[in-house]
């Protein structure tokens, strides 16, 4: 690892995704810690929502094209959270110094094309539950000696989001499909949960909390069993049950298969993005 002590972190484009990087690093405990996180946006509104919301002696905020200009140069670690189709803007706007490890949360950005900017890159995607602790990570490097120089920095600062493992960059595109649209497609099916208990007489303010505690109970089984999710799934089938009724209902309409497409369509978004 090749940092010193007291070092800072530039947050550019500091949205959604970026606070809940940033909220996870604050939450939690490891050696060494950066001594400021600046976060930067576009505007003094958003600026100031930011310093009220991260609310912690270490964070920093600036807004408008020459202090975080100003900022991007006092890092020594970069976090890029803009939005992808703007990070040449920005980058051009708020230069980096060409030494500093440059963090990426964008989608369909390639780390050879932010070489441009700096030597060390490293790639995560990741999501919007990263901000409560419980979220996923997936974490590449432009090239084994960035990994060799900053992997365990990186995954020390990426590890409070929840869970982070390293993966080949070839394998983004699909992380940026389970991992960070991941949740939107899992709420679609919590919200159906909540529809079927409404639509049965619970009340949807019951059937909303059973809804997530089910979910969130089904995955920690997963997680804490470490078995097959269908041998899970079949414990829950009586013969002639409740359940099997149900699943060949979902079976009937195509659901399994309309879920796996969903992630390859926006796997193949993502890739579509390093084309433009």
């Amino acid at each position: 690892m090749s940092i010193k002590e007291n070092y800072t972190i530039t947050v550019l484009g500091c949205g959604v995704m970026g606070t809940a990087v940033v909220s996870a690093i604050l939450n939690a405990e490891f050696s060494p810690y950066p001594s400021k996180i600046i976060c930067c946006t576009s505007r003094e509104e958003s600026a100031l929502n930011l310093k009220k919301k991260l609310n912690h002696e270490i964070i920093e905020v600036s807004y408008g094209s020459e202090a975080n200009s100003k900022a991007a140069k006092k890092a020594d670690i970069v976090i890029l959270a803009c939005k992808p189709y703007m990070y040449e803007t920005v980058l051009s706007q708020a230069p980096i110094n060409n030494g500093s490890l440059l963090i990426s949360l964008l989608a369909g950005v390639t780390t050879k094309e932010l070489q441009k900017y700096s030597v060390n890159v490293a790639k995560v995607m990741t999501n919007t539950p990263a901000q409560y602790g419980c979220g996923t990570a997936m974490v590449s490097f432009s090239d084994p000696e960035a990994e060799e120089k900053y992997g365990d920095l990186v995954m020390k600062l990426i590890n409070p989001v929840g869970l982070a493992m390293k993966i080949p960059e070839k394998n983004m595109d699909a992380a940026t499909a389970l991992v960070g649209s991941g949740p939107a497609f899992c709420l679609l099916m919590m919200e159906s949960l909540i529809d079927g208990g409404v639509r049965m007489g619970i009340p949807f303010a019951v059937a909303k909390d059973a809804a997530a505690k089910v979910m969130e109970g089904t995955a920690k089984m997963v997680l804490e069993t470490g078995d097959h999710p269908a041998a899970l799934k079949s414990k829950v089938c009586t013969p002639g049950g409740t359940t099997i009724g149900g699943l060949l209902k979902l079976e009937d309409a195509g659901v399994r298969g309309s879920i796996a497409r969903a992630v390859e369509e926006a796997a193949n978004i993502s890739a579509s993005f390093a084309k433009k």
